[in-house]
């Protein structure tokens, strides 16, 4: 199942996650500026990682409650951000909050890693309140990056070489089907990117092994694992500046 696999690397690459590069703080800035949640918000950050949701909505004053299925990111989030009100290691499929606790639930890069999304959107509707914001965030592509075409080509070649059952978390995802086969309402996406700068090609490849992509690196056999490595040149490039994007949804629950 992809929750065990899920929980046990992101439990070994919690000491390094986001942290490398700031991947996931830049995206959770930008998706809670898009949501603008206001004062009085209970949001629930689900799957929360180190916390790059948390952190956002808690600089806007918001009272934060977060979960993530990996123990070692709840024991970093919870000291890195003091402030949380509550940080539970909890599964998304099951929820062990009563009905209607939250007003906004939103997750960064978690819906398409999960076993079961439509049992997990069906324990979200029922921990928000009516009228209620679930909103979550997706990759996407990148306008005018054509210098990285090629890192995104190196995964589909070597894909052939993973041993069935391994490799990426990740699994296709219709996004507003999802949310209105769901229930929710008024749904909702906006695209977004960010470029990173990166010091180095090594910066890079570690930035890689720090967060779910490790799934598909660790699952290569070594002499593929390597040439990979080889092949992810980036010498060409003078600065180096990753291009990422993403795709944000929202919905909202039925009153």
């Amino acid at each position: 199942m992809t929750a065990a696999r899920a929980t046990a690397l992101f439990d070994q690459v919690a000491s390094v996650y986001d942290e490398v590069l700031p991947f996931f703080t830049g995206f959770g800035r930008q998706h809670m500026e898009w949501l603008a949640p206001v004062h009085d918000t209970r949001v629930l950050d689900l799957g929360a990682g180190r916390g790059a949701l948390t952190a956002a909505a808690l600089t806007r004053g918001r009272h934060v409650t977060a979960v993530d299925c990996a123990p070692g990111m709840i024991e970093r989030l919870s000291i890195q951000h003091p402030r949380v009100h509550e940080a539970r290691v909890m599964d998304a499929h099951q929820l062990a909050f009563p009905d209607s606790s939250f007003d906004l639930v939103c997750a960064g890069f978690v819906v398409h890693l999960l076993d079961d999304p439509a049992a997990a959107a069906h324990e979200i509707r029922r921990v928000l309140t009516p009228g209620g914001v679930f909103s979550f965030s997706v990759p996407g592509p990148v306008e005018d990056a054509p210098e990285w075409e090629f890192y995104g080509a190196l995964f589909r070649e070597f894909q052939p070489l993973i041993p069935v059952g391994e490799g990426r978390l990740s699994r296709p995802l219709d996004a507003e089907r999802f949310l209105a086969t769901a229930g929710f309402t008024s749904v909702s996406e906006i695209a977004i990117e960010q470029r990173l700068p990166v010091p180095d090609a090594d910066t890079f490849w570690n930035w890689g092994l720090s967060h779910g992509s490790r799934a598909f690196f660790d699952a290569l056999p070594a002499d593929a694992r390597t040439e990979f490595e080889a092949r992810a040149e980036l010498s060409a490039m003078d600065p180096i500046v990753f291009a990422a994007g993403a795709h944000l949804w929202r919905g909202t629950s039925p009153a």
